[in-house]
């Protein structure tokens, strides 16, 4: 296998892999997105199972039904490195969980962040 085959092998499986994880997250079922991504529920499923592409088109009204960017389904997320006092005390006291607890609490981070710009955008 090619570098580049390489690379675009890790950019499918972490596109596939943030798109089931992001879906599991909301609590939101396959039928459901799907219906409202305008697929059909068996290609979402080989979507996330890495058995079919994603075009562009799909992976935009799959980002707007979830309310996340599109841009970090491709792993691509600004740096929330802590600047202030209320950034260095969640640091802080998440430093001090589980690494799953980490990865939760990371996940409604970007979520509420995610959700509050999607909500901005609806009224303007």
């Amino acid at each position: 296998m090619t570098l580049k085959q390489k690379q675009e092998s890790e950019e499918a499986r972490l596109l596939r892999t943030r798109l089931r994880e992001t879906r599991e997250y909301l609590n939101l079922a396959q039928d459901f997105v799907a219906k409202q991504a305008g697929l059909h529920r068996s290609a979402l499923a080989d979507i996330e199972r890495g058995e079919r592409k994603v075009d562009s088109l799909e992976l935009a009204r799959l980002a707007r039904v979830y309310r996340y960017p599109v841009e970090y389904f491709y792993g691509n997320e600004p740096d929330l490195s802590p600047d202030d006092g209320t950034l260095t005390a969640l640091n802080r006291t998440a430093g001090e969980l589980s690494e799953a607890a980490q990865q939760d609490v990371l996940r409604f981070a970007q979520f509420l962040r995610y959700y509050s710009d999607a909500e901005r955008e609806k009224r303007t």
